[in-house]
């Protein structure tokens, strides 16, 4: 087969899956804590080329994505609705505990969750939020007046880092994991990050850059399919020819 139309269909390949990062991060848009993943380009493998040179000139076969990992830059800060809400200011990660995993998140829209006699402060998706000793926060609730010191609750929440926080694996829409290239989470102590209550931080997604990303994707697609296309064309006319 031509190497045509290995060029044409990883194009086909590689830039569907440019559309459909670039899908993900528009449908996250209003996300609170969404880190936009972005990704790049590489050349498949090379062959010498047919020609009778001392250079052995090569020849590409196409194009692939590869993941180039989160976007962390710091976003917005708009007010919240809730005394529980916390945004992080510059570096750091809030770790929660969901379903035996631990995973990492910029969202602070938390929550009281009640079991029996124990608040457990939760995030939005119902992950218990853990403090500095990766230990859930929670607090007993008085019997008698059945209130809860929020601010002593926020207070304990740990924030951690990373060595190469780019590195995060998604795993939900605004929740990462560590892995072996992020390096392991370290706890922030006070006064290495900034918290600020009663605020949340919005999504990172410029809705321009992403639309423009999408166009560019969506002729990058078509121009794949053209060639594709066109090589289709020309093995049909040499078929004829042979006839």
């Amino acid at each position: 087969m031509k190497p045509s139309f290995y060029s044409g269909a990883s194009g086909l390949i590689a830039y569907q899956n440019d559309m459909n990062n670039i899908g993900n991060n528009i449908a996250n848009s209003n996300t609170v804590g969404y880190k936009p993943t972005t990704v790049s380009f590489g050349d498949l493998l090379y062959t010498e080329m047919y020609v009778n040179t001392p250079e052995d000139p090569l020849t590409g076969h196409g194009v692939r994505t590869l993941y180039t990992g989160v976007d962390t830059r710091q976003g917005n800060l708009v007010s919240g609705e809730s005394n529980l809400d916390l945004a992080i200011i510059g570096k750091g990660w809030f770790s929660v505990e969901k379903d035996g995993e631990r995973l990492y998140t910029r969202d602070g829209s938390f929550s009281i969750s009640l079991q029996g006699d124990m608040a457990y402060l939760v995030s939005n998706s119902g992950a218990y939020v853990l403090d500095s000793e990766g230990q859930r926060i929670a607090e007993q609730i008085n019997a008698d007046t059945t209130e809860l010191d929020y601010n002593a609750m926020t207070d304990k929440v740990g924030v951690f880092s990373f060595l190469y926080p780019e590195a995060l694996t998604p795993i939900s829409s605004n929740s990462y994991m560590q892995n072996e290239f992020t390096g392991e989470a370290a706890a922030l102590t006070e006064g290495q990050f900034q918290l600020k209550k009663g605020y949340l931080e919005q999504s990172g997604i410029s809705l321009a850059d992403e639309m423009t990303n999408l166009i560019k994707a969506q002729r990058s697609y078509q121009l794949s399919a053209r060639v594709v296309q066109t090589s289709d064309e020309i093995e049909q006319t040499v078929n004829s020819l042979r006839k």
